[in-house]
């Protein structure tokens, strides 16, 4: 069974994609024109991307923070 995501998680997940994009792009015409500083800066991008990743794509995590509000709001009756 499929799961709908959430309009705002979807966005999320496409500017954490176009983030790490961008990231290996700059990185590669960092290091192929020797200009370290973009080099740097591209790396920096693909440990954010990575970074942000590892949160937006944790399915597990996701559930526990949708039963923990449905608790609360259950709470709040």
């Amino acid at each position: 069974m499929r799961r709908a995501v959430s309009s705002g998680l979807w966005l999320d997940r496409v500017l954490c994609a176009l983030l790490a994009l961008l990231s290996a792009a700059a990185l590669c015409l960092g290091l192929l024109n020797g200009d370290h500083a973009v080099a740097g800066l591209a790396l920096f991008g693909l440990a954010g991307a990575v970074w942000i990743a590892c949160v937006l794509f944790d399915d597990a995590k996701r559930r526990r923070s949708l039963a923990v509000r449905a608790a609360l709001e259950r709470a709040w009756r």
